[in-house]
């Protein structure tokens, strides 16, 4: 505040005080008599003591309304003026809103993972004499990972679908209503605005939609109380406000972009970090028509990530990770032979021949079994390489033994 304000405001209030103490001297000089009091509480009020008394009452409100008054241009003159910063979050509250900030970017919410995989190999290392292999590190890697998931999923207002749908950011984890969950999940994944007619054929497909409706706007109210202003309506559209929520269905896309335009292990911490994503099968709990697709093509692209995750571990030398995320993707999709292909190129990396070969006659009877097919050329190939190569590899062992 400058000088010349401050000055303005104390002479404003000068003149205030001036005008009300006078009000204070003149309603003083005419303050009206004490009304007189019956002798008898039985005796009837006549009309002039009524009078007396309103008129009493109504000078000592003004006496009081005129010293409030005189307070409070005390109080102004002598207060300080706020700060930029009060006066914006004073204005926020009254608009019950938050304070402004810098618009989120997703990137910040996957990033918490990394640093918690650099942290856990610095303490390992700095431990003396407790080197421990690649895998217990990948191990305790990914313990980290999951718990700064699980926080940073905590803290920040959004809607998972990667498992069992669950809400983060606020009170309840999961809609009371299967309706409000419904909702909520298909708007999450069709990522444009909805209108009412056709989230009633989503949610109750054939229904009649007058007997419908209720229950209709009883699922939205409820979203809009669990996720707020995230959860607009726009006259007869519905949609989730993305810049306000986070989505983990956006989040995977976003990693899976940023693998495909890397290589070596960044690709695949970018991978093994959309994997971590899913909490188990994807929109599980549920059971409508529009959901059977949506979990199709997820656990597909499930498995599709951990062969490739796989791959690169095996090129890395991990041929046990290797194999377990072959295997991982092999029981989400068993009639994609590609996870038996890299659990069948693990295995023989790590020496199990017998393996190589009982996985394959057992890719056989399944193809077969379920599909009155065998496996592909390609299968085939690589089945004859493992074993030659396993072949030459025991006879370049016994080459090396004495002879008796």
């Amino acid at each position: 505040m400058t000088a010349l304000t401050k000055l303005a405001r104390q002479l404003a209030a000068a003149l205030a005080v001036t005008a009300l103490l006078l009000l204070l001297v003149l309603a003083w000089d005419l303050h009206p008599a004490l009304p007189p009091m019956p002798q008898s509480l039985s005796q009837p009020l006549h009309g002039s003591t009524i009078s007396a008394v309103l008129d009493l009452a109504a000078w000592l409100v003004a006496v009081l309304l005129d010293l409030v008054l005189l307070g409070r241009v005390v109080q102004f003159a002598f207060r300080k003026a706020p700060s930029r910063t009060e006066l914006r979050l004073r204005n926020a509250f009254a608009r019950r809103e938050r304070p402004p900030s810098a618009p989120r970017d997703w990137r910040a919410h996957a990033a918490p993972l990394a640093p918690a995989v650099l942290r856990v190999t610095g303490r390992i290392e700095a431990e003396p004499q407790a080197a421990s292999s690649p895998v217990q590190q990948d191990e305790h890697s990914s313990v980290r990972s999951t718990e700064a998931t699980s926080e940073d999923r905590d803290e920040v207002l959004g809607v998972l679908l990667l498992g069992p749908l669950e809400l983060t950011g606020c009170k309840k984890k999961q809609p009371r209503r299967q309706a409000t969950t419904e909702l909520v999940a298909y708007l999450a994944i069709q990522r444009r605005p909805a209108s009412r007619d056709e989230l009633l054929e989503a949610l109750w497909p054939g229904d009649d939609p007058r007997r419908s409706a209720a229950r209709f706007y009883q699922a939205v109210s409820e979203a809009r109380k669990l996720l707020g202003n995230a959860f607009r309506r726009d006259r007869e559209t519905y949609v989730l406000d993305r810049d306000q929520l986070r989505i983990d269905l956006d989040e995977l896309d976003l990693l899976r972009r940023d693998a495909e335009a890397t290589t070596g292990d960044e690709q695949l911490a970018l991978l093994e970090r959309a994997l971590a994503l899913f909490g188990g099968e994807p929109l599980a709990g549920i059971d409508a028509i529009w959901a059977e697709t949506e979990q199709r093509r997820l656990t597909a692209l499930r498995a599709d990530l951990l062969e490739h995750a796989g791959r690169l571990r095996l090129e890395s030398g991990d041929a046990t990770r290797a194999l377990e995320h072959a295997d991982a993707a092999a029981a989400l999709d068993a009639s994609n032979e590609r996870p038996v292909q890299l659990a069948m190129q693990a295995e023989a990396a790590l020496g199990r021949r017998d393996a190589v070969v009982a996985r394959y006659e057992r890719l056989q009877r399944e193809l077969d079994t379920r599909f009155g097919l065998e496996p592909s050329r390609e299968t085939k190939v690589l089945y004859r390489r493992l074993l030659s190569q396993d072949q030459i590899r025991a006879q370049g062992q016994d080459s090396h033994l004495p002879v008796a």
